[in-house]
């Protein structure tokens, strides 16, 4: 038998008790605001959001959360917004969409180590706070940290920059504070001891492992805390180019091993020009005041700076695919001899080229969200498989006889497919196809491109087919990940979670959203679940 869908809230009553303790200025209702907060990079929600609130402080999320839970009204979190997986889209009529954007009190705790920071707070902010102190996150943001948040890097998990050496977001979490569905604040780790700080994570079992990658399904990260390291003085680059995938890949995964990357990337040719084209329209001289600021010494800044503009553009020209690598160390010297590790691996099956990519992206690193267009105007859709070593050649072979298969259509209908390759620790790789297709723009594209650039770029009518064929092809490549034992970041509600899983595995998270959320009310649909 069906279960039938919970009855909708009585949407008066929940927005005048929410006015009860949030301004009303910060409850918003109008049709076009409740259309851009419903909309994520690739869609827009079948089913509106109600009400947007946005919190000043974590007292006011739980006051909310609390009037929500009394109406048993669905809550969905939005953190930076750049999700493409659903994560955020309301699924049931009467929701309310919390935006944390205004939630950004970072506390820093020098002594012990560690810093707590309220859920709204950006990587980029965070990195930036901590620099100036000469102290970083272990894993310090993702391309996007000028927009994405901690607390989505925790719902969602992020990875990047300091992930060679340590991993994804959640292995520099100590604990957090999440408020339940009911409203209830629950204290992870060492915090959750009657007066205790949060320095620790590892007393008795993980808590804060049942809420990190839970797309917000079982609660609401109010306050993260990351543990803190001395932000390393040494830094090296390099890049390669190779003649083919397979070489590329091989090379990705011998360095890996060697455990001593702090941060990487590998480009097929369309990545390679969007990278290419990301420095290019950076203002020259902001570029090269970064690259300078980024140096350790005046010397060594010009030095960088002669080289990024020596190398041009053409550096990667005899290149099919290329990858691009970063090292730290206490020193320059200790960077330097991690890269010659590097190099004697990679060597074998690729060319060394100017380290203008990885120089540039360590001195700007995050950037604004300008991929959300293409070049050319065209919409954008990431999607990726993260395998054991062991699968990622198979899983490359498949993707390539795929793109074969559609190469006539997605042709036809102006669809295209580009690739980023990337590791993190010694032991997982990241395979991430982006679709890129020509389509007219949304709510999304008009509020989040940067606007100075928006008028650039071209503007496309909507094109229903290439869009199917999106979708079409998303779910092959679904297919091929479960075929070659693939798992995900970034779940929301699009990838298969808890279909795929075994049954003891399905059992025990359904059992833990009864047990957190017995009404259904956070995240309705993330995860698989109801």
């Amino acid at each position: 038998m069906t279960q039938a869908a919970p009855a909708a809230p009585d949407t008066g009553a929940v927005i005048n008790d929410l006015a009860g303790v949030i301004d009303g200025d910060r409850l918003l209702t109008d049709a076009e605001n409740l259309t851009f907060y419903s909309t994520d990079v690739f869609r827009e929600a079948d089913e509106l959001a109600v009400v947007v609130v946005q919190p000043v402080t974590v007292e006011e999320l739980q006051a909310a959360v609390k009037v929500c839970a009394a109406h048993e009204a669905p809550m969905v979190v939005r953190g930076g917004g750049a999700s493409y997986t659903d994560g955020y889209l309301p699924t049931r009529p009467g929701t309310v969409m919390f935006d944390m954007s205004q939630l950004t009190g970072i506390d820093v705790h020098e002594d012990d180590m560690y810093v707590t920071v309220e859920p709204g707070v950006t990587w980029a902010a965070l990195y930036q706070e901590l620099s100036q102190r000469g102290l970083r996150t272990p894993m310090w943001g993702p391309f996007s940290g000028l927009a994405a948040t901690v607390g989505g890097g925790m719902s969602h998990y992020a990875v990047n920059y300091g992930s060679g050496t340590y991993g994804v977001s959640a292995e520099s979490l100590i604990g957090m504070d999440v408020i339940l569905a009911n409203g209830e604040m629950l204290s992870t780790g060492s915090a959750g001891g009657e007066g205790h700080s949060p320095f620790f994570r590892f007393y008795g079992p993980d808590l804060a492992g049942l809420f990190v990658g839970d797309a917000g399904a079982l609660g609401i990260k109010a306050r993260i805390t990351l543990r803190l390291l001395k932000k390393p003085e040494g830094f090296a680059a390099a890049s390669f180019g190779f003649p083919d995938g397979e070489s590329c890949i091989r090379a990705l995964i011998e360095a890996a091993r060697l455990g001593v990357v702090a941060q990487n990337f590998g480009l097929d040719p369309r990545q390679q020009k969007t990278a290419l084209t990301q420095m290019e329209s950076t203002d020259p001289f902001e570029a090269a005041w970064s690259v300078f600021k980024s140096a350790r010494n005046p010397v060594d800044g010009a030095l960088q700076i002669a080289k990024l503009g020596l190398a041009g553009r053409g550096f990667l020209k005899n290149a099919v695919y290329s990858a691009h690598f970063g090292t730290e160390g206490v020193n320059n010297a200790e960077a330097r001899q991690k890269l010659a590790a590097l190099r004697s691996v990679v060597s074998r099956y690729g060319a060394e080229v100017a380290n203008s990519i990885p120089t540039f992206f360590n001195a700007a690193p995050f950037m604004e969200l300008t991929p959300i267009l293409g070049p050319n105007g065209e919409r954008w859709k990431p999607t990726h498989g993260i395998l054991p070593f062991s699968q990622v050649l198979t899983h490359h072979a498949d993707f390539e006889a795929l793109l074969a298969e559609y190469r006539e259509p997605m042709e036809q209908h102006r669809v295209a497919l580009n690739r980023m390759l990337m590791f993190f620790s010694t032991n997982a790789f990241i395979y991430e196809p982006t679709f890129m297709w020509e389509d007219a723009q949304s709510i999304y594209h008009q509020r989040v491109y940067p606007a100075k650039l928006l008028p650039e770029k071209p503007i496309h009518e909507p094109n229903p087919e290439g869009l199917a064929l999106v979708k079409e092809l998303k779910g092959r490549i679904q297919e091929l990940c479960i075929k070659n034992g693939a798992s995900h970041f970034q779940v929301g509600k699009d990838y298969p979670y808890l279909q795929t899983r075994k049954p003891a595995v399905r059992e025990l998270v359904q059992g833990l959203k009864r047990l957190l959320d017995p009404n259904g009310l956070m995240n309705p649909g993330a995860l698989g679940l109801d």
